[in-house]
């Protein structure tokens, strides 16, 4: 009788420290996931696109041409939209290096069914450093009055 009470009460145990490392490692997961989305957001709010050249006296290199074409509509002219997807393009061909997309241009077809987009990538000289920007919020402590 007595070791089915200490059986009963080890497996007890174990089961509630199992538990307890999977809460942990959920934790774990659910921190990394959030550092990964905040650093898409960095990254992405640092790449500005521009219909200009870059800016005179500002030293850079140029990264390389990005392009894409697709059916003309209200959508594929927004603004908003087009910046994004060549903000995408540009992270996935340089994504530690990009800086701007800049001399972005748009044309459509002699029929009007399709749009092309152009620009060229670019990174400066004196660019900020995207590390530095991912540990933004690394030991900051939070006052449990919002202040």
């Amino acid at each position: 009788m007595r070791s089915s009470k200490i059986l009963t009460l080890l497996g007890i145990g174990l089961a509630l420290a199992s538990s307890g490392c999977g809460a942990l490692e959920a934790a774990r997961s659910e921190q990394i996931e959030k550092q990964m989305a905040f650093e898409h957001r960095v990254d992405t709010a640092h790449v500005w696109v521009t219909t200009e050249a870059p800016p005179a006296g500002k030293p850079y290199s140029t990264l390389g041409e990005l392009s894409y074409t697709e059916p003309f509509s209200p959508d594929a002219i927004d603004e908003a939209r087009i910046s994004d997807k060549l903000k995408k393009i540009a992270l996935e061909k340089w994504p530690d290096m990009i800086d701007a997309i800049v001399n972005e241009n748009q044309t459509v077809s002699a029929d009007g069914s399709q749009i092309t987009v152009t620009g060229k990538a670019i990174q400066y000289d004196s660019s900020v450093d995207r590390a530095a920007l991912h540990h933004l919020n690394d030991d900051l402590v939070a006052s449990p009055n919002g202040n």
